[in-house]
């Protein structure tokens, strides 16, 4: 595929700038790698994939880019058709993250590499790209890289961006790179966007007009595994905890609240049971100790690995088993919404047919939670304390939670497609 030339250079004085920011950034990124390292040993390892050197090898494959475990986990439905349409073709999975590399790991596909995508500097991104080489560069949601754009591209590999979506803050901050961003927009072939608005805001940041579409929301075509939902209702059964709440992606300056609304919850049901998973590792340790602070019974998945009958709150401190717990529960509580994060996935919660609470900051995924509001499944709070009337309203009124169930279940097979859309965007550019 011929690429014009002018969308292979960048502004010089830009470009040059960008280049002098890594060189200067690489020593600070590898000292930041260590510290993380001291809490998350995986961040120590693979070093050397940072700066371009791989030992895996594969030829010509089907590279995808997810940088975390979220992105991961959306990404392998995708993964899963493009696997089962070119089955002779090897799959790449780069990440940023010790937990999305341990996702992409697990995935059930042969011939799968995974590794870490190298920093965003020339020589790094070159050994990269001579390694691999590439069929075809798919990057996942919102993943700007300059230097990686421009590189793929020189080499004529196809450049996709998928799932693309773009808040109004990740465009301001793009914008400080002025024509740096501008240029690396102009790269990509096509960029399949989850929604009008973030097709808006990509023509806003530099993006071709023409490279850009709506495919909807991958996240949408998620289809849980059966057999992890039967085992997860055969565990429910088991448990004489009633009722049952869960909290997924909480950040530390939630925690207080969610330790209050269990209070509460277990002064009008004693028997109540939170199922809790923080967003980040690291924090796994301290919400225990906040807990038993407290005076509640607490259990840990990686010591015991169900709750028993005296547990109150159980942590949910391993990786990528939040989908083995997620239809235990009576409602859902997604953080980072209360906290000024953004908020997180309610697309998965909502497609298992349970109830969704939210609080007020949800910019990084205001399609869903907007579409899922409007159809009566989640409901969005202004602060903690609303948001504790809300689940106590909630929990006490199974004929509501009903409704709510089914209407999160109606609301997510209304927006499935855009797997099927992509994978023909995908196809042309693969031929």
């Amino acid at each position: 595929m011929l690429v014009a030339m002018e969308r292979l250079s960048y502004p010089i004085l830009p470009r040059l700038i960008y280049a002098g920011l890594w060189c200067l950034l690489l020593p600070a990124l590898l000292l930041f790698i260590l510290f993380r390292s001291l809490r998350q040993p995986g961040y120590r390892r693979h070093l050397g994939e940072r700066f371009g050197n791989y030992h895996t090898s594969c030829k010509a494959p089907i590279w995808l880019h997810a940088a975390s475990l979220g992105e991961v986990k959306a990404a392998a439905p995708l993964l899963k058709a493009l696997r089962a349409e070119h089955p002779a073709l090897p799959l790449l999975i780069t990440c940023q993250t010790p937990a999305g590399r341990q996702a992409a790991a697990a995935l059930p596909f042969e011939d799968c590499h995974v590794v870490y995508l190298p920093f965003d500097a020339g020589w790094t991104v070159r050994r990269l790209l001579r390694h691999f080489n590439p069929r075809i560069a798919l990057v996942f949601e919102t993943e700007i890289w300059p230097v990686l754009f421009l590189e793929t591209r020189r080499r004529g590999i196809a450049l996709m961006i998928v799932n693309a979506r773009m808040t109004e803050r990740s465009l301001t901050r793009y914008r400080r790179f002025g024509g740096v961003l501008r240029a690396a927009m102009a790269m990509p072939d096509a960029i399949a966007c989850q929604s009008s608005e973030d097709a808006a805001r990509y023509r806003k940041a530099g993006a071709d007009a023409a490279a850009v579409c709506v495919t909807g929301n991958i996240k949408w075509d998620l289809v849980p595994d059966p057999e992890r939902v039967a085992e997860a209702e055969r565990q429910r059964r088991a448990w004489p905890q009633q009722p049952v709440w869960l909290v997924v992606s909480s950040h530390e300056h939630e925690e207080a609240a969610v330790l209050s609304m269990h209070r509460a919850l277990l002064a009008r049901h004693p028997q109540a049971l939170l199922l809790w998973a923080p967003r980040h590792p690291e924090r796994f340790n301290a919400v225990v100790t906040a807990i038993e602070m407290q005076g509640l019974a607490v259990a840990r998945r990686s010591i015991q690995h169900w709750p028993d009958d005296r547990t109150r709150v159980f942590v949910i401190d391993t990786m990528g088993e939040l989908s083995a717990f997620m239809p235990c529960a009576d409602v859902v509580f997604v953080g980072g919404s209360l906290q000024a994060i953004g908020g997180h996935n309610v697309i998965e919660p909502a497609g298992l047919g349970l109830p969704v609470l939210v609080g007020p900051h949800t910019a990084n995924f205001s399609d869903s939670v907007a579409a899922l509001e409007t159809g009566g499944g989640l409901i969005r709070c202004t602060d903690a304390a609303s948001l504790q009337t809300a689940l106590l309203d909630v929990l006490d009124d199974e004929p509501k939670r009903r409704m709510m169930a089914q209407a999160n279940a109606d609301v997510v097979a209304r927006n499935r497609g855009a797997l099927e859309k992509t994978k023909v965007l995908v196809a042309q550019r693969l031929v």
